[in-house]
């Protein structure tokens, strides 16, 4: 039989993989001398993870319980394994192919490139249009950040489209599972905002390219492609079954689920509008998209001698030395937002190619296209354009449980770069003369100079900040000439500006030129190419550079000071009890995990906290700017990091801690959940507990005896067991968060499953009787139990869809 394989056809992919590689590691240079990010939510997942992995290298099993953050949390979002899921094992392989951050970058070019041979555009098209995909400046800001999870659900978004693109052109079987592979890893990635808003896009595919299959009364195909939409997708889920399970249950549990408060601080049901808002982008601030630093790019920046605020600094009698210092970190950014490291930037040739394609392009789907760039634009603008955003939040199912709205402009750089793909095409393949270019060209540009003449006039160039930096200088600089500073740092940010829409558009006509050349006739296709990649590549370069680049980069040793020790957590690491608590009031503890690293810690850093957690910390953890000692009693808080004498942390041992468990003289019951928080805050937890009437518990009073006793006997952090030994009936609370209760968290009383109640807002209780007995709570979540085999099924299914696909080729 003769073999039809023929290699030649994977040397234009395989050109492709080696160029993005190697403009990967140009980039992130430093990578190939053993150097690192230090990035800021990777150094707080690993301070979460860090009594989860230490407990598997200890045991060989992953558990789904850490008591390492805000008292105990389950750790679904932090780590753990998925042993079943394949798109899970294929997902870790992808990731760990290439040192970070360069992996995640590279994804990104290798996702969009996928898409673009699905759609049959050239190689060159493909590499072009994938490298603009990555070098989006969001992307380079948000794996600066550490974020990763994000970049890599934007990085299998193209590729899952690329599925249901070959679904939808008849190739049903590749189709379904490509989906199937890319929905898994997309899910896999575990980013669910990205998800939710990526979405939006196959939906309007899918309905268009529907839409059309009606119109031809093709309803046969159409089935088809109903079919496999749905084996792919179901596999793709199911893949994911115990991952989705977890996220599910958990999600109810935490900032984005419903309260039990009538008022909730955490939002009662979804995240808080405000909150959900906290990140809005300026309606203005979107010309960010064409020209960077329109809006003074990050919120700290540095300036030149050339400025003129250094200028005015020396001219004032500032030392030069000190004026250079000065300048280093100053606030350019004047937007709306609190802060930011950059803006989103897509690139002024993949704007002006996109602009350029509404007015080329004959296919209808460029207005589809359009529209959902303005609509996800809109979306970011959040607070800011409250009249459509606030009934998008208050209607659209699931839209309230993510925050950070800004983050939807990676959804437009998504479109940006697809539609200008498409320019590209048209431009390379059909070869326009120059007549019937002209018009379309011209206004295109017209339009890129409207928006930048309307984008420069919209701007003030002054800050919310302005007057406190002011006020700031005014201490040592005095009042006239900290004015005369901040009118030359609004003159610097004005400069700023215009230098960047004369960058711009000096890029633009460089691209005209060269399409002006190629329609000409005065230049062949290879230079076109060649020419539109490089300034592509230089622009996109030269603004990432601006805030991402080598000096970012650390050496591995740097990196890990992060988890150096103090004297405190030296101090504390002492003591061998395997379950208190530790606070660390020298820092901001409700959104840093550092000292999760080391300890069991009231607080931690998360984006999905358990509202429970959240709501005691608003109402009753921190009163009047003080902490509320008797709350971190209850929570065992056996030590508070303090800063000692020479200013440095210091341990101080909290001798009223109320330990792993505790009898209490009296039980009380009330109607609500309001009643309890607001009671928790004026009884003394040692003595009473407060539960709800829904707890089924009524007013007690248990009998004292100091022969009494509860000890914490095994620890792990899956599972509690107690000794007792009580002279009569007793109720015991217990210093560990009450998490979906004899539901996940299963309680025995020697071996006899019995139920416990939440008592205290946030914690366990349970009766016990007297005598002699072992108490046991064991974390059994029917999401792990359960999932695990959803997963199995779903990836034998994938390897089946994989193997009818190869005999099926194999076979043509």
């Amino acid at each position: 039989m003769k073999n039809s394989f023929d290699f030649k056809k994977l040397i234009p992919s395989l050109i492709a993989i080696v160029i993005f590689l190697g403009i990967t590691f140009i980039y992130f240079s430093p990578v190939l001398s053993g150097k690192t990010l230090s990035m800021h939510d990777i150094n707080m997942a690993s301070g979460g993870a860090k009594e989860l992995q230490d407990y598997h290298e200890k045991t060989g099993e992953w558990v789904y319980w850490t008591n390492s953050m805000f008292g105990g949390m389950p750790s679904f979002m932090i780590v753990g394994d998925y042993p079943y899921s394949l798109s899970s094992k294929i997902g870790q392989f992808f990731t760990n192919a290439l040192p970070a951050p360069a992996n995640v970058i590279f994804l990104l070019m290798v996702g969009f490139y996928i898409l673009m041979v699905s759609l049959k555009k050239s190689n060159a098209v493909a590499i072009i249009a994938s490298i603009a995909y990555a070098f989006g400046t969001y992307n380079f800001l948000y794996t600066e950040a550490g974020h990763i999870s994000k970049i890599l659900a934007l990085a299998y978004c193209p590729a899952l489209l690329a599925g249901f693109v070959y679904i939808f052109r008849g190739k049903y079987l590749l189709g379904a599972f490509l989906t199937a592979l890319f929905f898994g890893l997309e899910l896999y990635a575990n980013h669910l905002q990205i998800t939710y808003y990526f979405a939006f896009i196959l939906i309007a595919y899918t309905a268009y390219e529907g839409i059309k299959l009606i119109q031809k009364r093709e309803l046969s195909k159409l089935g088809k492609v109903v079919g496999a939409l749905a084996i792919s997708v179901l596999i793709g889920i199911g893949m994911n079954g115990m991952r989705l399970w977890n996220n599910l249950s958990y999600s109810a549990e935490t900032t984005r689920g419903k309260s039990e408060l009538k008022t909730s601080s955490a939002g009662t049901s979804g995240l808080d509008r405000d909150y959900a808002f906290g990140w809005s982008y300026g309606i203005d601030e979107s010309f960010n998209l064409l020209f960077p630093d329109i809006m003074g790019g990050g919120s700290s920046g540095s300036l030149g001698v050339d400025s003129d605020t250094y200028k005015t600094l020396t001219s004032g009698g500032v030392d030069a030395g000190m004026a250079q210092q000065f300048i280093g970190q100053l606030p350019l950014y004047h937007g709306n937002q609190s802060f930011t490291t950059g803006p989103s930037y897509s690139g002024i040739i993949v704007i002006f190619l996109f602009i350029l394609g509404l007015f080329l392009i004959k296919s209808k789907f460029k207005w589809v296209t359009f529209g959902l760039t303005l609509f996800f634009l809109m979306l970011s603008w959040g607070s800011n354009f409250p009249s459509i955003n606030n009934i998008i939040y208050d209607n659209l199912p699931g839209y309230n449980k993510f925050r950070a709205v800004t983050m939807t402009l990676t959804i437009v750089h998504f479109l940006l770069v697809f539609g200008a793909a498409n320019t590209l095409s048209e431009l390379f393949d059909k070869k326009f003369n120059w007549e019937e270019l002209k018009k379309s060209v011209f206004y295109s540009l017209g339009t890129i100079v409207a928006l930048a003449v309307v984008g420069y006039f919209s701007v003030s160039f002054s800050g919310a900040n302005d007057a406190s930096f002011k006020e700031s200088l005014t201490q040592s600089l005095g009042g006239d000439f900290s004015a005369r500073v901040l009118n030359a740092l609004v003159s610097d940010r004005e400069s700023m500006a215009i230098k960047d829409i004369q960058r711009g558009l000096i890029l633009v006509l460089l691209c005209i030129g060269l399409i002006y050349l190629f329609s000409k006739q005065k230049i062949k296709h290879i230079f076109l190419v060649a020419g539109i990649a490089l300034l592509l590549v230089f622009d996109m370069f030269g603004v990432n550079k601006r805030y991402f680049n080598n000096d970012d980069f650390m050496n591995k040793n740097q990196a890990q000071v992060v988890f150096e020790p103090t004297a405190a957590d030296l101090e504390i690491l002492k003591d061998t009890d395997p379950n208190y608590k530790v606070v660390n009031l020298t820092t901001g503890f409700w959104s840093d995990a550092r000292d999760s690293y080391f300890h069991k810690s009231i607080g931690g850093y998360h984006g999905a906290k358990l509202k429970k957690i959240q709501e005691l910390y608003d109402y009753q953890m921190t009163k009047d700017g003080k902490i509320n000692l008797p709350i971190l009693n209850m929570l065992n808080t056996k030590y508070l990091i303090v800063n000692g004498p020479d200013n440095k942390p210091m341990a101080q041992r909290n001798p009223d801690a109320l330990g792993h468990a505790w009898f209490v003289d009296s039980l009380v019951s009330v109607p609500n959940a309001d009643v309890e928080i607001e009671l928790i805050g004026k009884i003394n937890p040692k003595n009473t507990a407060v539960a709800q009437e829904n707890q089924k518990l009524s007013n007690k009073v248990f009998a004292k005896d100091s022969a009494n006793k509860i000890v914490l006997s095994s620890y792990k952090p899956n599972e509690l067991v107690y000794e007792t030994n009580t002279t009569s009936d007793q109720f015991a609370v217990f210093s560990e968060i009450y998490y979906r209760g004899n539901i996940d968290w299963i309680s025995t009383i020697d071996g006899q499953t019995v139920d416990h109640q939440k008592v205290d807002y946030t914690l366990r209780g349970i009766q016990i009787p007297k005598g002699k007995h072992e108490v046991k709570f064991v974390f059994k979540p029917k999401s792990v139990e359960i999932g695990g085999k959803i997963d199995l099924a779903a990836s034998i299914g994938l390897v089946l869809l994989g193997l009818i696909v190869l005999i099926v080729n194999i076979k043509k």
